[in-house]
């Protein structure tokens, strides 16, 4: 693991317990194993249809709503982040709801705890490629666990929404959009009210050819590209007529 994922991965370990409240003052994760579509957009859910005992891993797992919904449909899923914290809050949650899911502490772009081919299906998104220095082998990775015919689906928070500084009246650039990082920052264990603190953070704004490109030079073909959600309740910046996020579908070619 190199020094920045280090430092990332003790500011999450750090902050989890943070995280895992404003998670419970949300009460969306209880209700993910019977309402998939908390967790899961319309299209990306499309591709777990008649998925029951399939082998499903989600990359970053963060709060697991994800890997909640994918039990719920019945679907054999392992739960892989960088934050052994965040998914011992997990396996809590899991227990009391009844389901069962392996959990492995990893590195994304280091999965040598698994063997290649090993899952039926490959989930990352939300908030995870912003932690990640190398996005290529991250996905690189990502590919070599999935079997051949399987599908890699990123889900990401959309990159022209990293751009701005906090401001209710107007767009101000703060970070240009062909600028990746890393960007280097302070933190304390607030999540949920970011102020200064001893923590080190590393992010890295990946643009959408960066997200398109790391795809298909796993050797993936793409099957499917697409924007959606306008949501800009919770938004530092009044980003209306933006995209929410961005969705890509690759799948792994059969020998």
């Amino acid at each position: 693991m190199n020094s920045m994922h280090l430092a990332n991965q003790k500011w999450w370990d750090a902050a989890s317990a943070n995280w895992a409240r404003g998670a419970d003052s949300r009460g969306l994760w209880p209700r993910c194993p019977t309402e998939p579509e908390l967790a899961l957009c319309p299209k990306a859910l499309a591709y777990f249809e008649d998925a029951t005992g399939k082998r499903v891993c989600v990359l970053g797992s963060g709060d697991n709503q994800v890997v909640f919904a994918l039990a719920g449909l019945g679907v054999a899923v392992t739960s892989v982040d960088i934050s052994q914290k965040q998914l011992d809050v997990a396996a809590r949650r899991a227990k009391e709801l009844g389901l069962s899911i392996s959990f492995q502490q990893a590195d994304v772009t280091d999965l040598s705890a698994f063997a290649n081919d090993a899952f039926d299906s490959v989930y990352t998104g939300g908030h995870v490629a912003v932690w990640v220095s190398d996005l290529q082998m991250y996905y690189s990775e990502a590919v070599r666990i999935l079997r051949p015919g399987g599908f890699f689906i990123v889900d990401e928070y959309h990159p022209f929404r990293r751009l701005w500084k906090n401001s209710r009246d107007a767009l101000v650039v703060e970070n240009p959009y062909f600028e990746r990082g890393p960007f280097e920052y302070e933190e304390s264990a607030a999540i949920l009210q970011p102020e200064p603190g001893p923590w080190k953070t590393y992010e890295f704004h990946w643009t959408v050819s960066d997200y398109m490109n790391a795809v298909l030079k796993t050797g993936c073909s793409l099957e499917l590209v697409d924007e959606y959600g306008e949501d800009v309740e919770r938004e530092g910046a009044p980003l209306h007529g933006l995209p929410e996020f961005l969705l890509i579908v690759g799948q792994k070619p059969v020998r």
